[in-house]
């Protein structure tokens, strides 16, 4: 019986780990870690390029993590922070990869976040499944994962439509698992006649004036 509860307790033990892990997880000081290897090879590094590529990767990833787990009341300041880190991995990365090789990055990526330890849609945190993001967090997100990376001059530049962005412009991260997932307009109101200030609204909007007065004047 004694032994039968110890059972117990070790199962109990072993199940409550799992469930405590943070829902990104990855092994940061794995010298083989297969996510790094695929990327490594599936835009042909060299051995130089892969030793450095896999430093900057988990080092980042790692800061990524801590600012993701933060209580949801950080969300805004997090977003931001994570916003930068991005950023400065993919400017690190710039330096060790010829153009070729970080558009390829780009893509594959975009494609698969985990494949560089990171998560899109990080604040789908499930210890606050009922907290809804802020348009601060979209917006960052939004503005890392859809901006243009364009070469020139031997330099890179980042460019996102900052000024017509608004929420829920771009489809969000779609992560089911009880979670709340963003609905597709955000809150944002429908325009059926497109949005103010286009030319489908405006031809919409004559067009609809045009038809009130002919049906006044039908009326007399």
């Amino acid at each position: 019986m004694k032994r039968l509860g110890i059972i117990l307790m070790w199962v109990l033990l072993c199940s409550l780990q799992g469930q405590a892990q943070f829902w990104i997880s990855f092994g940061w000081n794995e010298p083989h870690c297969q996510n790094c290897l695929w990327m490594e090879q599936a835009i042909r590094m060299t051995n130089r390029q892969a030793a450095e590529y896999h430093k900057i990767i988990h080092r980042y990833g790692e800061k990524i993590e801590r600012e993701a787990r933060k209580h949801y009341r950080y969300w805004d300041q997090s977003a931001q922070k994570i916003y930068k880190l991005r950023m400065e991995r993919d400017r690190k990365l710039q330096r060790i990869l010829s153009p070729s090789q970080f558009r390829l990055y780009v893509r594959f990526v975009r494609e698969t976040p985990t494949r560089i330890h990171d998560w899109r849609g990080w604040y789908n945190n499930p210890h606050y499944p009922h907290y809804r993001p802020s348009a601060a967090c979209h917006r960052y997100e939004d503005h890392y994962w859809h901006c243009q990376w364009e070469y020139a001059n031997n330099r890179w530049s980042d460019r996102f439509d900052e000024g017509k962005w608004y929420p829920g412009k771009y489809d969000r991260p779609g992560h089911d698992n009880g979670h709340w997932r963003p609905e597709q307009n955000n809150g944002r109101p429908h325009y059926q006649g497109g949005r103010p200030g286009s030319d489908k609204y405006k031809n919409k909007h004559d067009r609809n004036k045009h038809d009130k007065k002919r049906s006044d004047r039908d009326k007399h």
